[in-house]
């Protein structure tokens, strides 16, 4: 309580008010909350400590790899099999943690910054930080995924990865903007969109009893920290775009569903990788006909989050995307648990 009556005076001090809207009551219960929820504060050794190990035990779960049933896939020797497994657990955790230093981290930048109108806010600014601190610790817990895994396994080379699907498509939109203002705006919702639909998959391996204990653990305490992420994001950028001009409206209304397209777009360069690296043979056969069906050209996903922060920002109807159902598994991005 005297913490939030300081705030409330350096808001006073400031010309801010309740009726500002960035006092909300939403914003002020996850700010508060992030002691009592963050992994980083209620959990910071437990990865360290590990949660045990069974050489049994896949370090991916088969039924979220496209390509499990195809003949080629299962034409292969048993041990090659879950070198490719291996091989997407290590590229997932890879992925996460660009996604982290490329997407997200740069727009929580934007805000810290005072890029935006609005941004500079005790609580906005409070709530980015305590996120910012998260996703540094998540970034850790999966580079330690990373490094155990490959002593375990014997892993002593890993393939250099294709640069981040969702950052390339990034890039080439902020190549088309010769303004700074417009390439902000960019920035900002591509690591909104990243911090919205991030969840589906760390829910998927969270809830999976069959893979490594360690890999569930990690992706558990990465999906609490993220659950509350979503709702921060969707306060923030609700604030934010009350305060921008027509024309960074407008951009972000055109920036959304490209981000959202990048975002569902499966990698099929990621998993020839990993098929080739295991010697899988027939791997560009596995991926060509990946490649002929539209659900192995799309990554799981659940957009529920951006769909309803669409819907908060009042331009559901002009954002051009086809979000789909909320899949029965979804954790409730956007609603902290």
């Amino acid at each position: 309580m005297r913490e939030e009556s300081g705030l409330a005076t350096t808001w006073a001090a400031r010309g801010w008010a309740e009726e500002d809207g960035i006092g909300s009551a939403t914003l002020r219960r996850l700010v508060a909350a992030w002691p009592r929820r963050a992994a980083v504060t209620t959990s910071p050794d437990a990865v360290d400590e590990g949660a045990g190990y069974d050489a049994g035990l896949p370090d991916y779960p088969l039924r979220m790899v496209p390509f499990a049933e195809h003949p080629r896939f299962l034409a292969a020797a048993p041990e090659r099999r879950e070198r490719v497994l291996t091989g997407l657990w290590i590229g997932y955790n890879e992925r996460v943690i660009a996604t982290e230093h490329l997407i997200a981290e740069p727009a929580f930048d934007l805000v810290m910054r005072g890029v935006f109108p609005g941004s500079d806010h005790p609580l906005m600014r409070q709530g980015v930080q305590q996120a910012v601190v998260d996703e540094s610790f998540h970034t850790y817990m999966h580079m330690l995924a990373i490094s155990r895994t490959r002593e375990l396994r014997g892993v002593r080379m890993r393939p250099e990865q294709p640069e981040l699907v969702t950052h390339r498509r990034l890039r080439a939109v902020l190549a088309a903007m010769p303004e700074q203002w417009e390439r902000d705006v960019a920035v900002l919702v591509w690591g909104a969109v990243a911090e919205t639909c991030i969840n589906s998959l760390l829910a998927l391996l969270a809830r999976d009893d069959s893979i490594q204990p360690m890999h569930s653990l990690i992706t558990t305490l990465h999906l609490r920290d993220e659950t509350a992420h979503g709702s921060i994001v969707i306060e923030v950028l609700r604030e934010l775009y009350a305060r921008m001009n027509a024309g960074q409206r407008a951009a972000l209304v055109r920036c959304l569903p490209l981000a959202l397209e990048a975002f569902a777009e499966q990698d099929l360069s990621t998993l020839r990788l990993e098929l080739v690296t295991a010697g899988i043979e027939g791997a560009d056969e596995i991926v060509a006909d990946l490649r002929a069906t539209p659900s192995g050209r799309r990554l799981v996903r659940d957009f529920s989050g951006a769909q309803r922060m669409a819907e908060q920002l009042g331009i559901a109807d002009a954002v051009d995307f086809d979000f789909p159902e909320r899949p029965e598994w979804s954790p409730g991005v956007g609603r902290q648990r």
